[in-house]
């Protein structure tokens, strides 16, 4: 089950470190809300969950403070996706989650714990626990009735380009920059973008992405002018740029995009179509991660009429397209 979609939690861990930009407002507790969809609150015991089961941190106020910004706006596109599913499935989905929470509870017991001590133990309460339950229970289930044989071939069928059939000769300008580091990505960011005009702009693209490539990619290749040589399947590149390959037409470059590894410029030379269908996927986890972020898109825009409001204001991240925001 995919707990978290869009928000690539994994690359936020090597930010958690103590740092002048922490929350250190020690004043606010467990059971005050950060934010509310339409005046229903969302409470920072939700948010130290999180930060706690995904982290393993015991001190909260010392995960820096962009790592927290992006789990709260993580917890705001939860909240509204999980309206959506509650006005989907009424009773019958609030039925499977009480039965949860009464296992959890009975578990608990039998270990002499019980859901006041697990929720205190996490920097939680108990209402915490169960709204992350809700959501984990509401979305599994969603997901299970959704993401079946036929509703995934039908994906595959709109967005083929994006999982192979197809090579491609291409060179590639490429800078490392700790993903984590958000100022140094959108340096980096701009930078590129300016050079890519630049290249666009010139008499020669082939030969203007050549010497770009030598002067300032970071890749073993940049010697070579950035020529890669043949790519074919994601491993070959980052998945992101394997992409970028497959929808940049011959004779062009691509925009500016990131990876873990860093950002990335792609120049393809020649791409040769290669049909595939749906049973030649090796792999189907990277189309059910797409399937699942593309429902839980289409979720969170049902609810495009709600109303965000950050009560906590050191928590708003820096932009949140999710739904209209009061302020």
């Amino acid at each position: 089950m995919i707990d978290f979609p869009k928000i690539a939690l994994t690359l936020l861990v090597a930010m958690i470190v103590v740092s002048p930009t922490t929350f250190a407002e020690d004043r606010w507790k467990p059971e005050d809300p950060f934010a509310a969809i339409n005046g229903e609150p969302i409470f920072l015991g939700e948010l130290n969950l999180v930060l706690v089961e995904r982290f393993g941190v015991n001190q909260v106020n010392k995960v820096d403070i962009r790592v927290q910004q992006a789990t709260a706006a993580l917890l705001v596109r939860r909240h509204l996706a999980l309206r959506a599913l509650h006005e989907q499935a009424g009773e019958s989905l609030a039925a499977i989650v009480d039965r949860q929470v009464e296992s959890l509870e009975s578990e608990l017991k039998r270990r002499g714990s019980d859901l006041g001590r697990y929720a205190k133990e996490r920097l939680s309460t108990e209402k915490a626990v169960r709204d992350d339950l809700d959501f984990k229970i509401s979305w599994g289930q969603y997901l299970k009735s959704r993401l079946t044989e036929a509703n995934l071939q039908r994906f595959f069928e709109n967005r083929k380009a994006n999982y192979g059939g197809g090579r491609g000769e291409v060179s590639q300008i490429f800078l490392a920059v700790d993903p984590s580091d958000s100022d140094a990505v959108q340096s980096v960011r701009s930078s590129l973008a300016s050079l890519v005009r630049e290249i666009r702009d010139s008499d020669d693209i082939g030969q203007a992405f050549a010497a770009a490539a030598r002067d300032h990619s970071d890749s073993v290749s940049a010697s070579d002018g950035g020529m890669m040589g043949w790519v074919e399947k994601d491993g070959d590149l980052p998945t992101s740029v394997m992409q970028a390959v497959r929808s940049t037409k011959p004779g062009e470059i691509s925009d500016p995009l990131q990876s873990p590894l860093g950002m990335h410029v792609v120049l393809v030379h020649q791409f040769e179509e290669i049909p595939i269908t749906f049973d030649d996927l090796n792999d189907i986890a990277p189309l059910r991660r797409d399937a699942a972020n593309a429902l839980f898109d289409y979720l969170i825009q049902t609810q495009k009429d709600a109303r965000v409001s950050w009560l906590i204001k050191s928590l708003e991240p820096p932009s949140l397209d999710v739904a209209s925001q009061e302020n």
